[in-house]
Order: structure tokens, then sequence, then C-alpha cells
């Protein structure tokens, strides 16, 4: 309703999503990503490997953004890897105290360039009662997701 009233009060400062995303492909930087993206795709496709070696990539470049993590064993197809990123605090969740930033900014768009760009499979699961989110390479989100039924923090 607020985005539907600020298009019609402001149309020309608003853009929506899809003519945002056709805007990056006039970007020279655009181009070079999916060149490099598509390469990532082909060189690692889905295996024990690329789970392991997204989980601890993770692990190594993103604290400054989600706080602290570690990588964690899962089973797999009946054998245990190294596929989870438990992360104790998320900085972003507990920054912006919020679930529909939590679930709109961050785990939903995270999933979808995984997936859409790496071609990776990656499944988000924050608890919203420590604050804690495990992200399980290799599992594709479930189509009845519980965080995205999950009530705003204020009407708790």
């Amino acid at each position: 309703i607020v985005a539907s009233a600020l298009e019609r009060a402001m149309p020309s400062y608003i853009v929506t999503m899809g003519k945002q995303y056709k805007c990056l492909y006039f970007l020279p930087g655009f181009w070079f990503d999916r060149i490099l993206f598509g390469q990532i795709k082909v060189m690692m496709p889905p295996s024990r490997f690329s789970r392991e070696y997204f989980a601890a990539f993770t692990t190594i470049f993103f604290p400054w953004l989600v706080g602290p993590c570690e990588v964690r064993e899962s089973e797999v197809d009946g054998t245990r890897e190294k596929n989870v990123v438990y992360i104790p605090k998320c900085r972003f969740l507990e920054s912006t105290n919020c679930v529909g930033m939590c679930t709109n900014l961050c785990k939903i768009p995270s999933q979808k360039f995984m997936q859409d760009s790496l071609g990776v499979s990656v499944y988000m699961s924050p608890n919203f009662e420590d604050m804690s989110c495990e992200m399980i390479f290799g599992q594709q989100p479930p189509e009845d997701d519980p965080a995205l039924k999950q009530p705003c923090f204020s009407t708790k």
C-alpha cells in the first residue's frame, strides 16, 4: 500500500525493481560479474567440494557483515560434510531488530543470488529467538518457509 501510494505521489522518483534490474545491463561491471559468476557455475557444479568451499569462503569473507561465524557439519545423502555456516549472533538481524528486514533484505535475496548467480542452493534458517542463523549450502529453501510466517518483533 505504501509503495503504491509513493509511486502515485512521486512517479518520477520511484523505479520498480524490474526497471532497476534492467538498468544493471548497461553497467560494464555487471557484465564482468555475469561472466565471472558464469565461470564459477561451470567450474564448481553442485558437489560436496563446492558446498564445503562456499561454507568456508563465507566464514572468511563475511564476518564484517554478519558477525563471527563458524563452519559446522550436517548430513547430506548419508554422509557428513562441512556445509553449514553457523552465525551465533547475526549482526544484521541484531542491529535492525526486524524480522521483515532480515527476510526481505538478507535471507531471500541471498538465497536467490547464490542459486541464480553461483549455481549453489542455500537455505538460510534464522532463529529469531536467539538472533542466530544457519546457512545450509546444498539445501533448497522449503516451499513453506517458517521464517516467512514469523510475526514482527513489535507484535510479540
